[in-house]
């Protein structure tokens, strides 16, 4: 749900791509590698965004704040940060807690709505029905997945056009 109320509180900034960036490394030396063999481990950030008009971009982890500190987080901050060195990417490696997701009262509004009281059956399809809008990684099969102008703009910052109010109606 962290995951979710973020998306809703970045979408008129940002542009983004939802658990679409694997990291596969070695969790002795934390450097990225090509090849997967046994003792190889992946790390999937929770997202990586793009700011439609300053173009700065972030591979973003979302946690509770109670992981502040974490080590499993320094590990991941390591990791992503050996990543986007290694690729040459204009990336910064960036945690956002649960305290730091602030929405607008139309924001807050449409993520209050999956917490309705309504029947448990009815909420596992709303739930799906606002995830399935804002998780461009796995698009079902009646939609279509995220224009690959749209990923290479947030991959590398060089479209312009605004693409998720074209396709967000």
């Amino acid at each position: 749900m962290l995951e979710l109320k973020y998306a809703i509180s970045i979408q008129k900034e940002y542009e983004y791509l939802r658990s679409h960036i694997p990291i596969y490394y070695d969790p002795k030396t934390r450097a990225p590698t090509f090849y997967i063999r046994g003792n190889i481990r992946r790390y999937t950030p929770d997202f990586l965004i793009r700011h439609k008009v300053t173009k700065q971009a972030f591979l973003v982890e979302i946690k509770p704040r109670a992981f502040e500190g974490n080590q499993q987080l320094t590990i991941r901050k390591q990791v992503a940060e050996n990543y986007i060195r290694l690729k040459q990417y204009d990336w910064k490696f960036k945690i956002v807690y649960s305290d730091e997701i602030k929405l607008s009262a139309d924001e807050q509004a449409r993520f209050i709505k999956c917490f309705k009281l309504i029947p448990g059956s009815e909420r596992k399809f709303l739930f799906k029905e606002l995830n399935d809008r804002y998780d461009q990684s796995q698009p079902p099969l009646f939609r279509s997945a995220p224009s690959s102008r749209l990923i290479h703009f947030v991959m590398f910052g060089e479209e312009k056009l605004s693409f998720r109010s074209a396709n967000s109606s």
